[in-house]
């Protein structure tokens, strides 16, 4: 049975945890980033993004299961910008930054049709900036998302993962549609400072 919102329609994991009322387990945690309620997990967390333990570890796998591509979409750069946009952190240097890259790598490839893997350029190839962007903290939407890392790893088969993959990173897009604007201008700079 699909847990359903007061007018019937049918919520994701997110949805669910963040419109029912919570009462604590001893035993479970809630992913502040996602809002999945699993298992508490002793493990290491990310340093500067909003993933519990147990969470980071479901994208651990989730990110090993991910390699190649499907109908030309890069599924691990899904994942990995679907997951860092989707577990932002608190507001600091590092999270901006990180935030901001995931959010131009969701665009860039949902959007703008890039399917490449990132070119990896020798130091010496690098051209020196002549200015940086201005990156600034994203209010995170709430719920940030209805679809989470959950969805590809309890996907059956290669194709049913890959459109799992595919629909949690357009979900996560989706739910910072109020920055969009924000997100393509940075990408606009990038691409006139590099012509």
């Amino acid at each position: 049975m699909m847990p359903a919102g007061p007018d019937g329609q049918i919520l994701g994991p997110a949805q669910w945890t963040m419109q029912r009322e919570w009462h604590p387990d001893v035993n479970t945690s809630v992913c502040r980033g996602c809002g999945l309620v699993m298992p508490i997990h002793a493990g290491p967390t990310h340093a500067y993004m909003g993933a519990s333990p147990a969470c980071w570890r479901l994208y651990g796998q989730a990110s090993t299961l991910s390699w190649g591509h499907h109908d030309g979409l890069p599924l691990l750069r899904l994942v990995v910008n679907a997951y860092g946009a989707q577990h932002p952190g608190t507001e600091g240097v590092r999270a901006v930054k990180s935030v901001a890259v995931h959010l131009m790598g969701l665009c860039t490839i949902l959007e703008r049709g890039a399917q490449a893997e990132p070119h990896l350029m020798h130091v010496r190839e690098r051209k020196p900036a002549r200015r940086t962007l201005d990156l600034h903290w994203l209010d995170p939407p709430r719920p940030n998302g209805t679809l989470t890392v959950r969805g590809p790893l309890d996907a059956v088969g290669r194709d049913d993962h890959a459109v799992a993959v595919e629909a949690w990173a357009r979900d996560v897009w989706a739910a910072w549609a109020p920055h969009h604007e924000t997100v393509r201008g940075w990408l606009d700079s990038v691409s006139t400072r590099d012509a």
